[in-house]
Formats: structure tokens, C-alpha cells, sequence
């Protein structure tokens, strides 16, 4: 945990367990995220999930911009604080891989997954469940080449439907969203009046996930002072702004109808009412995470604190699992049992192997990217100086490769 900040880390954990939860309840209880779009299996409490502030449990979407508005924050809080330019700069350089070498180890097992045919149980499960996501996922035919595209590029600089493992659109967010904050940070965070360009880029990005990373970097310009503005220790106030920003990360992907408890905000104001709404409603959140004690307490506790340290694993591994063991058994148990009983059998359990597989993946490929991205950054500014070869000769080349594969497995 050195050099990170264990409630932020608490935090994102919970949110990566809610976008499994989530994904879970796409495949067999879709009417909890959809609503009355979908068939219902639980009766009313699937409409009472999908809208309600109860709808949190699966709320996924609100919690991917947690995740972005965390990176906003995390990315550059150092560098409001020290005011070294160097940290934006590695950060830059080494963003890209950092993020790629777990992505492409997820999408080669996903090719593997495929390639054997394992996939088909989500679709079945779909057409049990009758969700109607089945038209949209694993329904492709596997091929090396173009998973090294996706893995390598596509994800990354194309964005949307990957096939390999969907959780991935929001790879390139993350990526061009990181490098708008590094590059606002650093142009700039010198500037007295920095407010005026944060605000202009806000107005600009309304209306994307981007300004998710806009209100994280805010926030770190803010709490990095000495006496941040708006730090606030009223607990009053700040039980208000978490009820009202919880309440508009619980906004609805569902249609949102007058009658709804969510009418009012359904004015036509946003150009994507759900994506906004929970954008700024993860925004308050941290905010007052920032400034509570007690919450960062909570949030900094093991359990947390090991989610969030596995928390990126998990966010790329977990619907591979979903898509074939869980909805395996879901079918090898749903002829015996409720449609309910074998849904919650096959959650639980898919737990037993998600969270293990989640820590296997941080400690041999999520552990391994990081350190990847510091070699490589720490041989470019080394290649640099003057005096420095500027290369790595042709035929000193393996035996790089392997000092670096040494670095990284030793």
C-alpha cells in the first residue's frame, strides 16, 4: 500500500465487487438492472431494484465513475502536492502499459475461453433468464490475430463493443481520460487562475465520462492545499451531500417514467441523464469520503482495503467467470432447485473463485504491469541523458529482455 491512500483504494474495491454484482444480475436477474424491460424472476423486487436507492447494490455504472473520478484524483494529488512535473510526466509515459499488460492477459484468456467453447453457457443462461444481452456478447468466432488487436489497440484507442471481455469500453476512457487530467495538470496547475480552464473543460466534457476525471483532479487541486476551500468537518452538511449524491448514483439505466421517484430529474437537461447524474453523484461521494474521518475508517479497514488492492483484477476477470463457470452451474442446478436458489448457489460460489483468481491475477500480472511501466519509464529518462547511449544495441537485446522479465518475476 505504499505511496497509495488506503480508504480511496477501500473505496474502489466496494465499487469493483458492485460492477461484478451487477454483471451477476445481467445474466440471470436482468429485470434488476433493466426493469420492466426484462421478465421478471423475483416478482416485485425486481422492479424495487431496478427504481430505487436500493438499485446501489447493482448500481454499476455509478460505480465505474467512481472509478474515474478516483483516477482524476489519484493520478495527480501528488503533483498538486509537490508541484513536480516529473510525476505527470511518468505518469504519462507509463499509463499505457500499466493499463495493457493485464488487459491483454485477460483477453488472451478470453480467446482461450472462447476457443474451447465455454461461452456458450452464457448464452444459454441468457435464453433461460431471457435477458437480452445473449444477441450481444460471445456471440463471435474466436481468432488470435484479432484478439492481439483488441488487446493491443483496440481497447484502448477504438473503444466500444470489445468482444473479448465487454467490460473493457471503458479502457479507453480511462486511458484518454488520464491523459487529459496529466495533460490539464500540467499546462495548467502553475496558474493562478487554473479554476477558469478546469471550469471551460468541465462545460466542454458535460456530457462524457470525461468530466468524472475533470472533478477528480479538482478535487486533488482542492484537498492538496494547505487549507483546502471547501473542507468541511459539518457533519450535518456532509450526511446531506452523500444522501443526495448516493441518490443520483442510484439514477436508473431502466426507463425513468413521470410517476418514478426519479421523475423530477428526468427533465431533459442531460444529453445522457444516467451517465451524468452518476458521474455527480460520485463526485460528491468522494468528496465527503475526503472529509469524513469516520468514513475513511470504515473504508481503510482489511477487508476494503484488500478488495481495492485486487480491485482491478477483479474488474477484468469477473465477467469471463460469470459467462462460463457461473452460468454453468446455474444450468446444471436450475432443473433442481428455484430459479432463485440456483441463481444465489451459483453467485456465492462463483465468490470462492472469483476473489482467489483475483488475487492470483494481481500478484503475477497486475503486480507485473506495474513494474513493467516503472522499467520502462526508468530506461527512457535513463536513454536520455547526455552522454547515454539513447539505445539499447541490437545485439544486447535479449539479454534486456531477460533482465527485465527478471526485475519483474523476481
Amino acid at each position: 500500500m505504499t505511496g497509495k491512500i488506503a480508504y480511496l483504494d477501500g473505496l474502489r474495491g466496494i465499487a469493483a465487487v458492485n460492477v461484478m454484482i451487477m454483471h451477476f444480475f445481467v445474466a440471470l436477474a436482468p429485470a434488476m438492472i433493466y426493469g420492466n424491460k426484462q421478465p421478471s424472476h423475483f416478482g416485485n423486487l425486481d422492479l424495487i431494484f431496478s427504481s430505487t436507492p436500493l438499485g446501489l447494490i447493482g448500481a454499476g455504472n455509478f460505480s465505474v465513475c467512481i472509478f474515474f473520478v478516483l483516477s482524476g484524483y489519484v493520478l495527480t494529488q501528488k503533483y498538486f502536492k509537490t508541484r513536480d512535473n516529473s510525476i505527470i510526466i511518468s505518469g504519462a509515459v507509463r499509463r499505457y502499459i500499466r493499463l495493457f499488460i493485464p488487459v491483454f492477459a485477460t483477453v488472451m484468456l478470453s480467446f482461450l475461453l472462447a476457443s474451447t467453447g465455454l461461452y456458450r453457457y452464457y448464452i444459454e443462461a441468457m435464453m433461460v433468464s431471457a435477458g437480452s444481452n445473449y444477441h450481444d456478447y460471445w456471440t463471435f468466432t474466436p481468432d488470435f490475430v484479432d484478439a492481439l488487436k483488441q488487446a493491443v489497440w483496440g481497447s484502448f484507442f477504438v473503444g466500444g463493443k470489445t468482444a473479448y471481455n465487454p467490460v473493457l469500453w471503458t479502457m479507453k476512457i480511462e486511458f484518454f481520460g488520464s491523459m487529459l487530467v496529466f495533460a490539464m495538470a500540467l499546462l495548467f496547475g502553475p496558474l493562478r487562475n487554473r479554476w477558469t480552464f478546469y471550469l471551460a473543460a468541465a462545460v466542454l466534457f458535460f456530457n462524457t465520462y470525461y468530466l468524472a476525471f475533470i472533478i477528480g483532479m479538482g478535487l486533488a487541486d482542492t484537498f492538496s492545499n494547505k487549507k483546502p476551500l471547501f473542507k468541511t468537518g459539518n457533519k450535518t452538511i456532509l450526511s446531506v451531500i452523500l444522501i443526495l449524491g448516493l441518490f443520483l448514483g442510484s439514477y436508473p439505466i431502466s426507463p425513468v417514467t413521470g410517476n418514478s421517484l426519479y421523475g423530477f430529474l428526468n427533465n431533459g437537461l442531460f444529453k445522457t441523464a444516467d451517465v451524468t447524474y452518476h458521474i455527480i453523484g460520485a463526485g460528491m461521494t468522494i468528496y465527503v469520503l475526503l472529509n469524513s474521518q469516520r468514513l475513511q475508517n470504515i473504508f481503510s479497514s482489511p477487508v476494503p482495503v484488500f478488495l481495492g488492492k485486487i480491485s482491478y483484477s477483479m474488474y477484468l476477470i469477473h465477467f469471463l467467470v460469470i459467462s462460463s463457470f457461473t452460468c454453468a452451474l446455474f444450468l446444471a442446478l436450475y432443473p433442481a432447485l428455484s430459479y432463485g436458489a440456483a441463481a444465489l448457489i451459483s453467485f456465492v460460489c462463483s465468490l470462492f473463485l472469483i476473489i482467489p483468481l483475483s488475487y492470483l491475477f494481481y500478484r503475477y500480472i497486475d503486480t507485473a504491469g506495474v513494474k513493467l511501466s516503472k522499467i520502462f519509464y526508468n530506461w527512457l529518462v535513463n536513454s536520455c541523458r547526455p552522454g547515454a547511449a539513447g539505445h539499447i544495441k541490437q545485439e544486447h537485446l535479449p539479454g534486456a529482455i531477460f533482465t527485465i522479465y527478471d526485475k519483474i518475476f523476481k
